[in-house]
């Protein structure tokens, strides 16, 4: 089959390649079918372009990536997915083409989004694992009973990445930095994070800096890794690291970190191997002591070994009380990482434990703002119960904290360190 993969994400604060798709054009060629790319992000008339790929590349199947519902952050939010639903009913309607939409923003509500864009199939999940059997079931023309098919777990992630079709150069142009991944899923239990308790896979080393090493031969010399956090596994995180020093790219990287799976050794080689920022993942659900001296010592560990880290601070949750985010600023203060960016509008998804907790709870009912009504939060919804104006008093104007959602960015951008 012919596969045009279309990335409909025009967002630039800062603007990200599709990896996922150059993940899945490779996939889909390695199944003897042809992809075809088209990248709309700097597209000045996307439906033009759209149009004419369709007409040159003549696909069998059109597939669609929904990378994020929305931004997530409350004060700028931007909402995706009519722009992406204007896109597929326009594929189907005028040009007559079925559409798979796949990418991480549908497991929000798989069932859900694929009934609000108007798709055919919905892959859950990185599409490597099923997405040439779930071709294979369209040509072979087999009455599909499910429009939504999960990725079928794999220990061994190994898989080529196809960058022709994406044009790096204007990403680099506009703030944005190469990518790549190690593994797929989270074990953490987050109430409030979407990839909570999914399995774990993790990619071959070997193919890794492989990846790495083609994107630094382009020219590539910055990178962010984009996993949700580097250090799922201690023993994995040190291979890494130690077979990418070895590479000697001289590559710039920064990398997300949960409070756990660290050692001594790990920061130094994550020094040695070219990482300049850390984002340290914290949030103040029900977290025991052991916790926050954790955040503490990594801290300690990134700023002794030279690297720059902050802190993505998610707070305010349900029966906190403001005594202790008093308790959780001032431990801030004390062991003062470069910054700490605090969040207290908690994006609100169906699926999520955290909305369960919530919606039982009449009182906390009434701290949600957004469409609750119909029960699909698929619009954004938020938790708040600590108010703009209050969390700047209780930061007293210092430099250390900045409040998340007032401007548009991520920390690599922001950070001299990248």
């Amino acid at each position: 089959m012919r596969v045009l993969l279309i990335n409909p994400n025009r967002y630039k604060s800062p603007p990200v390649p599709p990896i996922g798709l150059e993940h899945v054009a490779a996939t889909v060629e390695e199944g003897g079918h042809v992809a075809e790319i088209l990248d709309l992000c700097f597209s000045e008339s996307p439906y033009e372009d759209i149009d004419r790929a369709l007409i040159s590349f003549k696909p069998d199947i059109v597939g669609v990536t929904v990378r994020n519902v929305d931004t997530v952050l409350y004060q700028t939010n931007e909402f995706f997915l009519d722009d992406i639903r204007d896109i597929v009913s326009r594929i189907k309607k005028l040009r007559g083409f079925k559409v798979i939409v796949g990418g991480s923003g549908i497991a929000a509500d798989p069932e859900g989004i694929v009934g609000y864009l108007g798709a055919d199939y919905a892959v859950v999940g990185p599409a490597e694992g099923c997405i040439n059997e779930l071709l294979s079931d369209i040509s072979n023309c087999e009455k599909l009973t499910a429009k939504i098919r999960f990725r079928k777990y794999r220990f061994d992630l190994s898989c080529p990445r196809r960058t022709e079709g994406i044009e790096y150069t204007k990403y680099f142009g506009h703030g944005s930095i190469a990518g790549f991944d190690t593994h797929k899923g989270c074990s953490s239990s987050c109430v409030y994070c979407l990839e909570a308790n999914t399995r774990v896979s993790f990619k071959a080393i070997p193919d890794i800096i492989g990846e790495i090493r083609r994107l630094a031969n382009e020219g590539c010399r910055r990178f962010h890794l984009c996993d949700s956090e580097f250090n799922e596994d201690l023993d994995f995180s040190l291979d890494f690291c130690q077979a990418l020093k070895q590479q000697g790219l001289g590559i710039d990287w920064a990398l997300y970190m949960k409070p756990a799976n660290y050692n001594k050794k790990l920061f130094r080689l994550m020094k040695e191997s070219g990482v300049s920022l850390i984002t340290l993942t914290v949030d103040s659900w029900k977290k025991c002591p052991l916790y926050w001296s954790d955040i503490e010592r990594i801290v300690f560990l990134a700023k002794g070994s030279g690297i720059r880290i902050v802190v993505d601070f998610l707070c305010g949750f349900p029966y906190e009380g403001e005594e202790t985010l008093l308790f959780y600023l001032d431990l801030f203060r004390r062991v003062q990482p470069d910054s700490v960016g605090i969040n207290t509008y908690i994006r609100l998804y169906r699926k999520l434990q955290i909305t369960d907790i919530i919606m039982r709870d009449e009182k906390l009912r009434g701290n949600i703002i957004g469409l609750v009504e119909d029960g699909q939060m698929i619009k954004p919804v938020f938790y708040n119960q600590i108010s703009e104006e209050r969390l700047w008093e209780l930061i007293a104007g210092e430099s250390i904290f900045r409040i998340e959602g007032l401007d548009k960015g991520v920390n690599y951008s922001r950070s001299s360190g990248l």
